[in-house]
């Protein structure tokens, strides 16, 4: 069981940052996600992990051991690439069997009948116990990413590295697939991280998720608390969907008031405790589209009136897309809702689910004492 720690990492590609001050701990037998667009640094920073790559500033940890400048095949972790990686001219069983042929234990080799043993037991985890003699292009790509996945388990080892390994398979698949990997993880109790822009994909599989962008953490949590508690405009917009209104602070409690440029009062909540908002502060905004309402469930609920521009049937609901003055709001409402474009409508959406966010990214979050973001630099542009 290893615990991964990861202590104010750089890695830069000539003047491009890649990944910056990351201050992350991976917990043993959990599966992390890092998660965020192309190019945020998430499969460099696990190229990182796997040694690939050397920082220029930073430290990496398995347990209390340095791995900083240890070569990958000393680290012992197992790594699923995104275009699977497979030998052509190889069976299954011989792509499986590969690493533990080549991998050593204090200079000793795997014995043939140790070898054959490893990978019927990866085979019959990943189900694909009666494909042993076919070759990769005998196979399906779920089958295909099997082995893959079957190759890096056989080694049995410390870390599992998966740099977006769904990415190539179909809708049906992938869920397939994200199931297994979930069922597989739970079953070694391995510690793993895995790489994906997909937001459904990291929520629906992960312990718990960095999220990132232009090379910096904005947050890490449980995937729960990342939706429900973003700590920054980035992480809001990118998990799940939001709408977002500017406006001023005009007054802070336990709820806060936020004029609006068209001088309607909204009240929400903040999602980062102990943040100073002040009086006068520029912030955003930000509610979900399934927070919105057609009926006022309390009398203090916000009230937001906008013009219909659109609506999308999705069978499980309608999503219904409006004008509040210049900007473009969502709502999701039942699928029967009935609303047809230029038609006037009337939102409700309770204080408590409105998330009052500061302007800075994670900048901002250094103005709260102890916060674990606090000592992340500001990405520059």
């Amino acid at each position: 069981m290893v615990t991964i720690r990861l202590v104010n990492l750089r890695k830069t590609f000539g003047e491009v940052v890649a990944t910056d001050n990351v201050n992350l701990t991976l917990q043993e037998g959990e599966l992390t996600t890092l998660l965020g667009p192309s190019g945020c640094g998430k499969t460099t920073l696990l190229r990182l992990i796997a040694g690939f790559y050397k920082p220029d500033r930073g430290k990496i940890f398995f347990n209390d051991r340095d791995v900083t400048n240890i070569p990958p095949n000393e680290r012992n972790t197992g790594m699923c690439f995104q275009n699977y990686a497979l030998w052509p001219h190889m069976t299954v069983f011989d792509n499986i069997a590969y690493g533990l042929r080549m991998k050593r234990i204090k200079g000793m080799r795997y014995t043939k009948e140790a070898i054959k043993r490893r990978v019927e037991e990866a085979l019959a985890l990943v189900k694909m116990s009666e494909l042993a003699d076919r070759t990769p292009h005998q196979l399906s790509g779920g089958q295909q990413q099997r082995v893959a996945l079957a190759r890096a388990l056989a080694i049995e080892p410390d870390v599992l590295l998966l740099d977006e390994p769904l990415s190539n398979l179909d809708a049906k698949l992938r869920i397939e697939m994200r199931e297994e990997i979930i069922r597989i993880q739970k079953e070694l109790s391995i510690t793993t991280v895995y790489v994906t822009h997909d937001q459904h994909e990291a929520l629906s599989i992960s312990d718990r998720v960095a999220v990132m962008d232009k090379g910096y953490v904005q947050q890490f949590d449980t995937p729960k608390q990342i939706y429900a508690n973003p700590q920054t405009i980035f992480v809001a917009d990118f998990i799940g969907q939001c709408t977002f209104v500017e406006g001023e602070v005009k007054h802070v409690s336990d709820e806060i008031n936020v004029e609006l440029p068209d001088g309607q009062i909204i009240t929400g909540v903040t999602t980062i405790p102990n943040y100073p908002f002040e009086i006068g502060e520029k912030v955003k905004c930000a509610i979900r589209p399934e927070n919105l309402q057609l009926t006022r469930e309390a009398p203090h609920d916000n009230e937001i009136s906008g013009v219909v521009t659109h609506t999308i049937y999705i069978g499980s609901a309608t999503e219904v897309y409006f004008n509040v003055g210049d900007i473009q709001a969502q709502a999701l409402l039942d699928p029967y809702t009935e609303v047809k474009p230029g038609q006037e409508i009337r939102f409700y959406v309770p204080p408590r689910s409105v998330m009052i966010l500061p302007l800075g990214g994670v900048h901002a979050l250094r103005k709260v004492p102890g916060h674990p973001m606090a000592s992340v630099a500001e990405p520059t542009t």
